[in-house]
């Protein structure tokens, strides 16, 4: 049975108490009797319920507590006193309530980074407001930053009245606003490379830090656990393979641990081949890279002539040396790609445990997405930008995926054609040009280049040190 509110009752009492005023006003009229009490009643009534029906909130305390600026101005720093005559007074007056490593542990970055976004963003019109003042941005940023930084109930609406001592509604229209404000800069900051960048910076700082000539980036998936079950016909099917409810997300880095591209809000049981086959780097490669160039992932993805994926070790089977050791130099490049999603989750714990339902209504999906979008992509970017520090201390070792993993080898034919006939195709290979280790086909077959290319990587690691 749905559950009626306090109002809806008292506007049914109402209604009843109105009906049947009027069926004696009725009575009253046919017998031709006047009362002039009754009347006025009967109008007050009227009158009453008109009012209360035009009313969304009955029940509403008459007053309510605002907010305390103070609890903001604690942990920012102070303006000088200009009255201090005291070095020593002065520099103990101005210290800030938190320390660095105390305000880097609650809002997720250094106050040299926080005032440099807050700048970016203060003069957004999402701030600017004519029919009612609005806090300071930096207060709205500061309830954002702690909403991102923090796992789990603690990042409730009533965590934040009690940290800031704002009301509910304001916790929730902060985070909205803010995420508008930074999803502004998603375009400036989360862009794949022009050709000049992936050939000449990207394609050679990992070259010459791992030994992969022209790579352009690192992929790998990742899951966003949810705190609740979704309220939708697919539920199921965001139980992952661990986690229990969960949203499935692809990310492409670079060796800066810049994301470079990514999609997110895929179900948790969505595998990340088939996610990664709905990205616009593998509907439209041709457009993203050339001959050369590649994106290094682990035995979850499908080999492409533009994805290397690890070998995978077969159950029973040891992996022979040259697989073996190309997959040991990827691994040392696969680590960027760890550390960039292991400090997107720990910089902003809420993707440990979002707290948000998703229902059949679009708009809940969305308003994660965005959050994903503004709250954790674009602001992970700007912070890399900004050169802001990695935390060890915040990294999971459990948000990391397993290179050998079996419920992540795509169930794909032509992968596993591939590595069974690999051997044979090498021999081949060797045979047209044993004195060539860079073997090129005059093919150009999708399957001839895929075969090539992991050859020509595996010959090239072997070779190099």
């Amino acid at each position: 049975m749905p559950r009626i509110s306090r109002r809806r009752k008292y506007i049914q009492r109402l209604q009843s108490l109105f009906r049947k005023r009027m069926s004696n006003r009725a009575v009253r009229a046919l017998s031709d009797e006047e009362d002039e009490v009754a009347d006025a009643a009967d109008f007050m009534v009227a009158a009453v319920l008109n009012k209360r029906t035009k009313q969304r909130y009955l029940f509403r305390r008459s007053k309510y507590r605002k907010g305390r600026p103070e609890r903001f101005s604690d942990d920012l720093e102070e303006e000088e006193d200009e009255e201090s005559t005291n070095e020593l007074d002065e520099a103990e007056t101005n210290l800030p309530w938190l320390t660095d490593d105390e305000f880097l542990s609650k809002y997720r970055m250094s106050r040299d980074s926080f005032y440099k976004i807050h700048e970016m963003i203060k003069d957004h019109p999402i701030f600017q407001s004519r029919s009612k003042k609005q806090a300071p941005a930096l207060h709205q940023l500061m309830v954002f930053l702690k909403y991102v930084g923090t796992e789990g109930n603690g990042a409730s609406n009533s965590n934040q009245r009690q940290t800031f001592g704002i009301s509910y509604g304001s916790a929730q229209k902060y985070r909205q606003r803010v995420t508008t404000a930074i999803r502004s800069y998603s375009e400036e900051y989360v862009y794949w490379p022009d050709e000049e960048e992936r050939d000449k910076i990207i394609g050679r700082e990992i070259n010459r830090l791992f030994n992969f000539p022209h790579c352009v980036g690192i992929a790998d998936g990742t899951l966003f656990p949810l705190a609740f079950e979704p309220e939708t016909v697919d539920a199921p099917d965001y139980s992952g393979r661990k986690y229990g409810y969960s949203l499935s997300t692809m990310i492409i880095c670079d060796h800066n641990r810049r994301v470079r591209h990514y999609l997110a809000g895929y179900p948790g049981q969505a595998h990340d081949n088939r996610i990664f086959k709905d990205t616009l780097l593998a509907t439209k490669s041709g457009e993203y890279f050339d001959q050369r160039q590649y994106l290094l992932g682990d035995s979850a993805f499908e080999n492409q002539w533009f994805m290397v994926s690890a070998y995978k070790k077969l159950p029973g089977r040891d992996l022979p040396r040259n697989e073996e050791l190309f997959n040991e130099k990827m691994s040392s490049l696969r680590v960027i790609s760890e550390h960039c999603i292991g400090m997107l989750k720990g910089r902003f714990p809420w993707l440990r445990q979002i707290r948000l339902l998703i229902t059949e209504d679009d708009k809940s999906l969305k308003e994660i997405l965005e959050l994903i979008d503004g709250a954790t992509i674009t602001l992970h970017n700007i912070l890399v930008s900004l050169t802001e520090e990695e935390v060890e201390e915040w990294i999971d070792l459990d948000d990391f995926s397993d290179m050998d993993d079996p419920k992540r080898v795509p169930y794909a034919p032509m992968r596993m054609k591939t590595h069974s006939i690999l051997p044979f195709r090498l021999e081949l290979l060797k045979m047209k040009d044993e004195d060539d280790s860079r073997i090129t086909l005059s093919s150009s077959s999708f399957f001839d280049r895929v075969v090539v290319k992991k050859h020509n990587l595996c010959l090239f690691v072997m070779t190099t040190p």
